[in-house]
C-alpha cells in the first residue's frame, strides 16, 4: 500500500485542493443527474410493461453514473483506477471485514429506522429478476466501485490513504438517501475503500459489493432456492474464516491524517454540507 508523508497532507498543495473539490463536485453532479433524470423519466414509465420500465430505470442509472465520470475524467490529472490483479494474501481477511461491517451497518440502520418509526425496504417492480439484478446489483457494484473507490479515492490519495478512504466513504454514504441508509453505506464504503487500498485493486471490492447487493435483493424478492441465501449469508463467510485461520493476517494501518482535513477544503466541505442537508431532508420529510 502506498505510504504518504503525513506532513504533506497537513499542507495541501493547490493540486490536492483541486482534487478534493473535484470529488465533491462529482458527488453533487451525480445527485443532480439522478434527480433530474428521475423527474424526467419517472412519469414516462407509468403504464409501461414491467420489463420495459425496468430497462428505462436501468438507462437512468447508467446516465446518472456517467455524468460524474465525464466530469472527473475531463479534469486532469487523472486518478489510477487500479483494474488489475489484486494482492491475494489478504482477501479472506478483507472479506470478513467487509461482511462484519456490512452486517453491523444493516443492524444499525434497522435500529435507527425503528427509532424514527420508519418501515425499511423498497417496493420492486414485477419485472424479470435478471433485469432487476442487473439494475440493482451488478451496475451499482461495478459503477460505484469505479467512481468512488477508483477515481475519487485515487484523487484523494495524495492526502494520505486514511483521508482517501474516509473521504470517498463520506460522499458515498451521503448519496444513499436518508440517515439509516447513509449509516449502512458509510460502513460499507469504509470497508470497500480499505479493500481497495490493501489489495491494490478494485476487483475484490466489485465482487464484495456485488455479493452484498445480491444478498439484499434476494432478501427483498425471495428469489432463488431456499438454500441460496443462507449459503451466501453464512457459508461464504465461514469459508473465508477457515481460509483466514489457515493463513492469518490483518490489513495494515492506513497512513496519513483523517478525513477531517478534507472538510477544511472549501470545495469538498461545501459538497458535504449540501449533501448532508439533502440527507436530513430525505430523513425527516
Amino acid at each position: 500500500m502506498e505510504r504518504i508523508n503525513p506532513k504533506r497532507a497537513q499542507t495541501p498543495s493547490p493540486d490536492m485542493q483541486r482534487a478534493a473539490a473535484l470529488c465533491g463536485l462529482g458527488a453533487l453532479t451525480y445527485l443532480a443527474a439522478e434527480s433530474a433524470l428521475s423527474g424526467l423519466l419517472g412519469p414516462s414509465v407509468d403504464g409501461l410493461p414491467p420489463a420495459v420500465g425496468e430497462l428505462v430505470a436501468l438507462g437512468k442509472n447508467l446516465l446518472a453514473l456517467a455524468a460524474p465520470f465525464l466530469l472527473v475524467l475531463a479534469c486532469p490529472p487523472g486518478a489510477p483506477v487500479r483494474l488489475r490483479r489484486p494482492r491475494r494474501g489478504m482477501l479472506p481477511a478483507l472479506f470478513l471485514l467487509f461482511w462484519g461491517l456490512t452486517m453491523a451497518g444493516n443492524l444499525a440502520s434497522s435500529g435507527l429506522r425503528a427509532l424514527l418509526g420508519e418501515v425499511g425496504g423498497t417496493e420492486l417492480a414485477d419485472a424479470p429478476v435478471a433485469l432487476v439484478w442487473l439494475r440493482l446489483a451488478l451496475v451499482p457494484a461495478a459503477g460505484e466501485e469505479l467512481l468512488f473507490r477508483g477515481l475519487m479515492q485515487g484523487y484523494l490519495r495524495p492526502w494520505g490513504s486514511r483521508a482517501a478512504v474516509w473521504g470517498q466513504a463520506v460522499l458515498f454514504a451521503l448519496l444513499h438517501g436518508d440517515a439509516p441508509a447513509c449509516l449502512s453505506a458509510l460502513l460499507s464504503g469504509l470497508a470497500l475503500g480499505l479493500c481497495a487500498e490493501t489489495s491494490g485493486s478494485l476487483l475484490p471490492g466489485m465482487v464484495f459489493h456485488l455479493y452484498n447487493n445480491t444478498l439484499a435483493l434476494l432478501s427483498q424478492t425471495g428469489a432463488g432456492s431456499a438454500w441460496v441465501q443462507p449459503l451466501l449469508l453464512f457459508g461464504l463467510p465461514a469459508a473465508a474464516l477457515v481460509a483466514w485461520a489457515i493463513k492469518p493476517g490483518r490489513p495494515p494501518r492506513l497512513q496519513g491524517t483523517g478525513a477531517g482535513v478534507l472538510i477544511r477544503c472549501p470545495g469538498y466541505g461545501l459538497a458535504v454540507v449540501l449533501l448532508a442537508m439533502q440527507m436530513l431532508h430525505a430523513t425527516f420529510t
